[in-house]
């Protein structure tokens, strides 16, 4: 079983905080200090073969991960 100790666990939560930041930046919210916003890449000519793509919720196929290995062990 993993553990996460401070170290790791700050890193994550300074992370967090960093992209919440920049979402609310690209949403329109106040740049940070004065400085640059960020840039949003757009694909001017989208691949066809992604035109189905629909990304993941990595938390979500973790926790079914998680409880796949608990099942099995039973």
């Amino acid at each position: 079983m993993y553990t996460i100790t401070k170290g790791p666990s700050k890193l994550v939560a300074q992370r967090r905080t960093a992209w919440q930041q920049v979402q609310q930046q690209l949403d329109g919210g106040p740049a940070g200090e004065g400085g640059p916003r960020p840039v949003q890449y757009v694909e001017r000519t989208p691949n066809p073969r992604l035109q189905n793509f629909v990304p993941i919720d990595l938390d979500e196929w973790w926790a079914q991960q998680f409880l796949a290995r608990i099942t099995s062990c039973s």
